[in-house]
Protein backbone atom coordinates (compact mmCIF):
# COMPACT_ATOMS: atom_id res chain seq x y z
CA UNK A 1 0.00 0.00 0.00
CA UNK A 2 2.77 2.47 0.93
CA UNK A 3 4.82 1.69 -2.19
CA UNK A 4 3.19 4.43 -4.29
CA UNK A 5 1.14 2.02 -6.39
CA UNK A 6 -2.60 2.48 -6.72
CA UNK A 7 -4.55 -0.67 -5.98
CA UNK A 8 -7.74 -1.57 -7.83
CA UNK A 9 -9.93 -0.60 -4.86
CA UNK A 10 -8.57 2.95 -4.90
CA UNK A 11 -8.95 3.11 -8.66
CA UNK A 12 -12.57 1.93 -8.47
CA UNK A 13 -13.32 4.52 -5.76
CA UNK A 14 -11.74 7.28 -7.85
CA UNK A 15 -13.88 6.26 -10.83
CA UNK A 16 -17.01 6.01 -8.69
CA UNK A 17 -16.72 9.62 -7.53
CA UNK A 18 -15.80 10.97 -10.95
CA UNK A 19 -17.27 14.51 -11.25
CA UNK A 20 -18.77 13.68 -14.65
CA UNK A 21 -20.72 10.80 -13.14
CA UNK A 22 -21.96 12.99 -10.32
CA UNK A 23 -23.16 15.62 -12.83
CA UNK A 24 -24.89 12.89 -14.85
CA UNK A 25 -26.65 11.60 -11.74
CA UNK A 26 -27.70 15.17 -10.89
CA UNK A 27 -29.10 15.58 -14.42
CA UNK A 28 -30.93 12.27 -14.08
CA UNK A 29 -32.45 13.19 -10.72
CA UNK A 30 -33.59 16.61 -11.93
CA UNK A 31 -35.08 15.00 -15.04
CA UNK A 32 -36.80 12.29 -12.97
CA UNK A 33 -38.41 14.90 -10.70
CA UNK A 34 -39.54 16.86 -13.76
CA UNK A 35 -40.88 13.63 -15.27
CA UNK A 36 -42.85 12.90 -12.10
CA UNK A 37 -44.35 16.40 -12.14
CA UNK A 38 -45.37 16.19 -15.79
CA UNK A 39 -46.71 12.67 -15.36
CA UNK A 40 -48.82 13.76 -12.38
CA UNK A 41 -50.38 16.43 -14.59
CA UNK A 42 -51.19 13.82 -17.25
CA UNK A 43 -52.58 11.41 -14.64
CA UNK A 44 -54.67 14.24 -13.21
CA UNK A 45 -56.04 15.15 -16.63
CA UNK A 46 -56.75 11.51 -17.35
CA UNK A 47 -58.58 11.10 -14.05
CA UNK A 48 -60.95 13.93 -15.00
CA UNK A 49 -62.47 11.61 -17.59
CA UNK A 50 -63.22 8.95 -14.96
CA UNK A 51 -64.42 11.22 -12.14
CA UNK A 52 -67.92 9.80 -12.40
CA UNK A 53 -66.56 6.40 -11.40
CA UNK A 54 -65.25 5.58 -7.93
CA UNK A 55 -61.48 5.34 -7.62
CA UNK A 56 -60.53 1.66 -7.61
CA UNK A 57 -57.29 0.04 -6.56
CA UNK A 58 -56.51 -0.83 -10.17
CA UNK A 59 -56.87 2.81 -11.24
CA UNK A 60 -54.59 3.91 -8.40
CA UNK A 61 -52.04 1.20 -9.26
CA UNK A 62 -52.09 2.26 -12.91
CA UNK A 63 -51.51 5.89 -11.91
CA UNK A 64 -48.60 4.96 -9.65
CA UNK A 65 -47.16 2.77 -12.40
CA UNK A 66 -47.40 5.60 -14.96
CA UNK A 67 -45.64 8.03 -12.63
CA UNK A 68 -42.91 5.49 -11.80
CA UNK A 69 -42.28 4.74 -15.48
CA UNK A 70 -42.12 8.47 -16.23
CA UNK A 71 -39.57 8.89 -13.42
CA UNK A 72 -37.34 6.11 -14.79
CA UNK A 73 -37.67 7.38 -18.37
CA UNK A 74 -36.95 10.91 -17.16
CA UNK A 75 -33.83 9.78 -15.30
CA UNK A 76 -32.48 7.94 -18.35
CA UNK A 77 -33.32 10.88 -20.60
CA UNK A 78 -31.57 13.32 -18.26
CA UNK A 79 -28.37 11.30 -18.15
CA UNK A 80 -28.41 10.75 -21.92
CA UNK A 81 -29.41 14.34 -22.77
CA UNK A 82 -26.38 15.71 -20.91
CA UNK A 83 -24.10 13.53 -23.05
CA UNK A 84 -25.94 14.34 -26.28
CA UNK A 85 -25.84 18.12 -26.03
CA UNK A 86 -22.38 18.42 -24.39
CA UNK A 87 -21.28 22.01 -25.07
CA UNK A 88 -22.89 22.14 -28.50
CA UNK A 89 -25.63 24.73 -29.04
CA UNK A 90 -27.09 22.91 -32.07
CA UNK A 91 -30.90 22.93 -31.57
CA UNK A 92 -31.24 19.84 -33.77
CA UNK A 93 -29.37 17.74 -31.20
CA UNK A 94 -31.73 18.89 -28.46
CA UNK A 95 -34.89 18.38 -30.52
CA UNK A 96 -33.60 15.09 -31.88
CA UNK A 97 -33.07 13.76 -28.36
CA UNK A 98 -36.65 14.66 -27.45
CA UNK A 99 -37.99 13.13 -30.65
CA UNK A 100 -36.03 9.90 -30.30
CA UNK A 101 -37.06 9.31 -26.69
CA UNK A 102 -40.67 10.38 -27.29
CA UNK A 103 -41.14 8.17 -30.33
CA UNK A 104 -39.53 5.20 -28.62
CA UNK A 105 -41.70 5.56 -25.52
CA UNK A 106 -44.89 6.51 -27.36
CA UNK A 107 -44.71 3.87 -30.07
CA UNK A 108 -43.84 1.13 -27.59
CA UNK A 109 -47.14 1.81 -25.84
CA UNK A 110 -48.95 1.10 -29.11
CA UNK A 111 -47.29 -2.26 -29.64
CA UNK A 112 -50.26 -4.40 -28.56
CA UNK A 113 -53.03 -2.33 -30.16
CA UNK A 114 -55.32 -4.14 -32.61
CA UNK A 115 -55.26 -1.72 -35.56
CA UNK A 116 -58.06 -3.52 -37.42
CA UNK A 117 -60.56 -2.68 -34.65
CA UNK A 118 -59.91 1.05 -34.75
CA UNK A 119 -62.51 3.62 -35.66
CA UNK A 120 -62.04 7.39 -35.69
CA UNK A 121 -62.21 7.67 -31.89
CA UNK A 122 -59.64 4.89 -31.67
CA UNK A 123 -57.24 6.85 -33.86
CA UNK A 124 -57.41 9.73 -31.39
CA UNK A 125 -56.63 7.33 -28.56
CA UNK A 126 -53.57 6.16 -30.52
CA UNK A 127 -52.24 9.71 -30.62
CA UNK A 128 -52.50 10.23 -26.85
CA UNK A 129 -49.40 8.19 -25.86
CA UNK A 130 -47.35 9.96 -28.52
CA UNK A 131 -48.53 13.42 -27.48
CA UNK A 132 -47.93 12.60 -23.80
CA UNK A 133 -44.43 11.31 -24.57
CA UNK A 134 -43.49 14.39 -26.58
CA UNK A 135 -44.91 16.60 -23.82
CA UNK A 136 -43.02 14.67 -21.15
CA UNK A 137 -39.62 14.81 -22.82
CA UNK A 138 -40.04 18.38 -24.08
CA UNK A 139 -40.83 19.56 -20.54
CA UNK A 140 -37.85 17.63 -19.16
CA UNK A 141 -35.62 19.12 -21.86
CA UNK A 142 -36.73 22.64 -20.93
CA UNK A 143 -36.01 21.97 -17.25
CA UNK A 144 -32.56 20.55 -18.09
CA UNK A 145 -31.76 23.47 -20.41
CA UNK A 146 -32.79 25.86 -17.64
CA UNK A 147 -30.62 23.94 -15.17
CA UNK A 148 -27.65 24.14 -17.52
CA UNK A 149 -28.23 27.86 -18.06
CA UNK A 150 -28.47 28.48 -14.30
CA UNK A 151 -25.33 26.33 -13.85
CA UNK A 152 -27.13 23.87 -11.55
CA UNK A 153 -25.73 21.31 -13.98
CA UNK A 154 -22.48 21.36 -15.88
CA UNK A 155 -22.40 20.30 -19.52
CA UNK A 156 -20.51 17.12 -20.28
CA UNK A 157 -16.88 17.91 -21.00
CA UNK A 158 -15.43 16.19 -24.04
CA UNK A 159 -12.16 14.54 -23.13
CA UNK A 160 -9.31 14.50 -25.67
CA UNK A 161 -8.58 11.08 -27.14
CA UNK A 162 -5.21 9.33 -27.04
CA UNK A 163 -4.65 10.18 -30.73
CA UNK A 164 -5.24 13.93 -30.31
CA UNK A 165 -2.62 14.39 -27.55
Amino acid sequence: MGDGKIDTGQLMLAKAIDPERIESIKAGIIAAVAGIAVSLVFVGLDSLSVLAQPLSQSVMFEAIQRVAVAAVCGFLFGVTYRYIVRQDQNPHLRSGAVGAFALTRGLSQLENVDLSALVLSGVVSLAIPLVESFGLFLAIRLVLDFGLKQQWLKPFMTMPTQDSR
